[in-house]
Formats: structure tokens, sequence, C-alpha cells
């Protein structure tokens, strides 16, 4: 098995925040999924679970914007020599689109809590409104708007998530018995 440098490996940044990233990205796939096929409308629990669903969708939402910082300023470790050029541009395109993703849920999330008249909280505190969303829809936005809005969110990013997660993780699996092995450019170092 090969050994792995420090200049072959994440920085330490990158990879505690990739690893949380993921761990809440999979909490909010469950609990999104169990908010919208268990819980009964207007029951007690869904309050309580939507406002944990909503700051832990923030949360990732302004850790994403670290790890873009950390990402922009420390290069990532050069995919293994010899890997087809093919599977390095699917590795990248698997990458890029997990950032857009990561990005654009949370967005999309703040923007139909937006569209609504409830205050938005984040772990109990005031956050506020997605800024131009009560001027291009009004407070709140036409229910037609806010479905449109839900069923983006709900249902054809998560999709493209679990995709893009299969994908991701299929890639490093593979590539960890090929030869190639890349995961340990993202696994906590052994002491």
């Amino acid at each position: 098995m090969a050994t792995f440098g420090s200049e072959q490996r994440y920085t330490r940044t990158a990879i505690i925040l990739h690893w949380t990233i993921a761990l809440l990205i999979i909490v909010q796939v469950f609990l999104g999924w169990w908010l919208n096929e268990w819980v009964p409308d207007h029951s007690p629990i869904q309050d309580q679970i939507t406002a944990v669903h909503v700051s832990l969708g923030l949360t990732i939402l302004l850790l994403v914007l670290v790890r873009i910082g950390v990402r922009l300023l420390h290069r990532p470790p050069p995919l293994p020599a010899g890997m087809p050029a093919w599977q390095k541009f699917l590795a990248g395109l698997t990458h890029l689109l997990f950032y857009a993703l990561m990005l654009i849920l949370p967005l999309s999330g703040w923007a139909m809590l937006s569209m609504g008249s409830h205050p938005i909280h984040f772990w109990g505190l005031p956050w506020p409104r997605l800024p131009g969303v009560g001027a291009v829809f009004g407070s709140p936005a036409p229910k037609a708007a806010r479905h449109f809005i839900k069923h983006f969110h709900v249902y054809t990013l998560i999709w493209i998530v679990v995709a893009n997660f299969v994908l991701h993780v299929a890639g490093a699996l593979w590539h960890q018995f090929d030869g190639r092995p890349v995961l340990q450019r993202m696994w906590p170092a052994r002491r």
C-alpha cells in the first residue's frame, strides 16, 4: 500500500470540514425524508424537526462557505498519476457538482422560508430572510412560487445529491482497490 505524505493529502481543516459536512448532509437527507414522508402535517413534532432541519441546513451553508475558502487558499493534492483523463474529468465534475449542490440546497431552503410569513430561526436565534426574495415574489409569496421552490428543494435537488453521493463514494472505493488509492488523501490521519 502506498504511503501518503502531507503533499498528497488535504489539509487537516479540509478533512474536518469534509467529514463534518458529509455527516450533516446525510443527517439532513434522512431528516428531510422523515419530515416529508412520516411526520403528520401541523403536529408539534413537525415544528421541532423543521427547526432542526433549517438550522442544520444553514449550518451546512456556513461550513460550505468556509470549505470553499479553504479550497481556494490550499490546492487539493493531485490525483494519482496514470489515472485516465475521463476519470479525472468525472472526479472534477462530481466535486464541482457537490459544491454547487451544497450551496443551492440550503439557499433554496432559505428562499422557501423567506417566501413565507413565519420568522426564520438559526438554532433559536433570529435569522434574516434571503435578500431579494420578498422583492421578487412578495411576502408571503404566491402559493405556486412556494410550491415550485419546495418541489425543487425536496425532490429534484435531493435526488441529484443522492446520485452524486453514490457516484462519489463508488469512485473513491473503486480507486481504493484499483492501485490508485485516493481515500487516504481525505481520510483522517492515524497517529
